[in-house]
C-alpha cells in the first residue's frame, strides 16, 4: 500500500452516534470526494473504511462508518487517514494535486535545474513549493518558491516530472 498518501487524522467522538472528528492536513478537498479511506493507528493496524456520512464542522470536519457505531467507538479511532493515490478525484482543468509535485524537478527560464520539489509548504496566502538541492557533495540546502500561476510558475508536467519557473538561482 505504498500508493496512500496521508490528508489528515481522526481526533475523537462527535456526538454520541459514532461520528468521529477529522482534521485534514491540507484543505481537505479530497477527504470531502473519496469515500475509501485507510486508517492507521499508532500501533501500525491499519483499517479500510468506507465512509457512509462526511461534512464540515468548525474548522475540521466529522465523518461516519459503518463498525462506529458508539461514542466509546469513535473515541477509540486515534489514527491517521490516507486515500490511495488511485482513488482521487481528477483535480480538474489546468490543475494538479500537491502531492504529485513532489519529487519533480524545479528549473528556471535559463533551463538552469535548481533542484527538487521535497514537500509543498504554505505561508498562509498561497502554496510553496519546498525545494532542495545539493550544495556540495553530501549537503543540501532547501529554499521555497510561492506556486503562483504564472508569475513565478511557468509550466508543470507531472508526467515528466517538471516544473518551469521564473526563478533567478541567487534566490536560493
Amino acid at each position: 500500500m505504498d500508493d496512500l498518501v496521508e490528508l489528515g487524522r481522526t481526533g475523537g467522538a462527535y456526538g454520541f452516534r459514532g461520528w468521529v472528528r477529522v482534521f485534514p492536513l491540507e484543505t481537505g478537498e479530497v477527504l470531502e470526494r473519496v469515500r475509501r479511506w485507510v486508517l492507521t493507528d499508532k500501533t501500525g493496524a491499519v483499517t479500510a473504511v468506507e465512509v457512509k456520512g462526511f461534512r464540515r464542522h468548525g474548522t475540521g470536519y466529522i465523518a461516519k462508518w459503518d463498525g462506529c457505531e458508539t461514542k466509546e467507538a469513535a473515541d477509540a479511532v486515534r489514527a491517521k487517514i490516507a486515500v490511495r493515490r488511485a482513488d482521487f478525484p481528477e483535480a480538474g482543468d489546468d490543475a494538479v494535486w500537491a502531492v504529485d509535485l513532489i519529487g519533480c524537478r524545479v528549473v528556471n527560464t535559463e533551463g538552469k535545474d535548481l533542484g527538487e520539489i521535497v514537500e509543498i509548504g504554505t505561508n498562509g496566502a498561497q502554496d510553496l513549493l519546498v525545494c532542495a538541492y545539493e550544495t556540495e557533495p553530501g549537503k543540501t540546502a532547501r529554499f521555497m518558491i510561492p506556486n503562483v500561476k504564472d508569475v513565478y510558475v511557468r509550466a508543470i508536467d507531472v508526467d515528466a516530472k517538471r516544473v518551469d519557473v521564473d526563478w533567478d538561482p541567487e534566490w536560493r
